[in-house]
């Protein structure tokens, strides 16, 4: 026993090998005798004659916990060894009875997690990772090491997720930079892809590639607001909406002071309401396009699109009184857009009429005047004027009324 003691201060392993087994031959139940001859084996690199030894001293007597952490050191160094030979299977063994000896080790878990991704088993690394961030949550290399796989997986959101997780616990861990980097090269280049398929027309392809550019940076509310634009286009409301939404949550994130970015987001989002309750309009859900234009008018009172668009929705739901306050509205925002004067004009002609049939023919002449100031150039107005005026026996004003009207519009039997 001294003289391999005395053959391992020299290194002159093998020797230490002959001496202890000797000493074995003499005295079989000296468990000393077994460890020190597997440290001997261990240097070596005869890692399975090392364990079988270390398991005969565990065998013998109640086993010790160094005795315990060497044998696990011994089939990590034996995984290690068979992992460099492309052995990956029989590393996995190994790393795996490693784990048993010493479950709380987490490099033997990570050697093992190597083995299992080097044999293409994806589902179970992650799910012992899973297990492990359940348990520590404290340590960066393990969302970097999901981080890749998930990159070798294509899942890039649940990559940059990780990757964002091990910079929040290490602002300058090296491998987790080069991630982020990486990620945001790609969703760049898929970018500037997107916005040339967009100006070529191709929308549906612009998508997909703007898609791959938000899942590698998920954070960039300009990609946001292109996205939007494109569902926008392709008549997805209700997805643009989403991505304006959330483009402007990201310029309201803490630090982010993108003031410019956030009123483009707001402006879009607004527009999508507007055209969104335009394609209501033309599909028939009149109740929906007032909707979608009350949130617009929430965030801007200074279109006058808005509330003409609202004003006619409300005319189809026969909400008139409604529909004249909007069109009001709209009309003092911009006196000189003809086209607000005819609504306006127009709408009050069908509440003249509707006055008329309920025998209120001076609020009807008066509906009617007011129909003629906004806008002199219908016929029809001077027209259901001058046959309120010949009922209520004013013919010199229902004459000259009647004149007016030829005037507009000389082919009109009416008249």
């Amino acid at each position: 026993y001294r003289r391999g003691l005395q053959y391992m201060s020299q290194q002159e392993w093998e020797k230490a090998v002959t001496a202890f087994s000797k000493a074995i031959h003499l005295r079989p139940e000296e468990v000393e005798l077994y460890v020190k001859r597997a440290e001997a084996f261990l240097q070596l690199c005869d890692y399975q004659s090392a364990a079988l030894n270390l398991k005969k001293a565990c065998s013998i007597a109640p086993p010790l916990a160094e005795h315990i952490e060497l044998l696990a050191l011994t089939y990590y160094r034996q995984g290690q060894s068979l992992f460099e030979q492309n052995c990956h299977l029989d590393a996995l063994e190994s790393f795996t009875r490693a784990v048993e000896l010493q479950p709380r080790n987490r490099d033997y878990h990570m050697r093992s997690i190597c083995c299992l991704a080097a044999l293409g088993r994806y589902a179970e690394c992650i799910r012992l990772l899973n297990k492990q961030l359940e348990e520590e949550q404290g340590n960066p290399e393990t969302y970097v090491v999901r981080a890749r796989l998930y990159d070798q997986l294509n899942k890039a959101t649940l990559c940059y997720q990780d990757v964002l997780a091990a910079l929040s616990l290490d602002p300058r861990h090296h491998e987790a930079l080069g991630l982020r980097d990486k990620m945001m090269a790609k969703a760049e280049d898929a970018k500037d892809k997107a916005v040339n398929l967009a100006v070529q027309g191709e929308l549906q392809d612009a998508l997909k590639k703007i898609c791959i550019a938000i899942e590698n940076n998920p954070l960039s509310a300009q990609y946001y607001i292109f996205r939007g634009t494109v569902c926008k286009k392709l008549k997805d409301f209700s997805h643009a909406v989403d991505d304006f939404v959330r483009a402007m949550q990201l310029c309201n994130a803490e630090g982010s002071e993108d003031a410019p970015l956030h009123a483009e987001a707001e402006n879009h989002l607004l527009l999508t309401y507007n055209d969104f309750a335009v394609h209501c309009y033309m599909k028939g859900f009149f109740q929906e396009g007032v909707l979608l234009l009350n949130k617009a008018l929430q965030g801007d009172r200074s279109k006058k699109e808005l509330y003409v668009n609202r004003g006619d929705c409300f005319f189809q739901l026969g909400e008139l009184t409604f529909a004249l306050a909007d069109y009001q509205q709209a009309f003092d925002l911009d006196e000189e857009d003809w086209d607000i004067r005819a609504r306006v004009a127009k709408l009050l002609d069908v509440l003249g009429l509707q006055a008329q049939q309920q025998r209120q023919y001076q609020q009807a002449e008066c509906l009617f005047s007011e129909a003629v100031m906004k806008h002199p150039l219908l016929p029809q107005l001077y027209l259901h004027r001058a046959r309120l005026r010949r009922l209520i026996q004013n013919i010199t004003s229902a004459q000259e009324d009647a004149l007016i009207s030829i005037l507009l519009n000389s082919k009109s039997d009416e008249v």
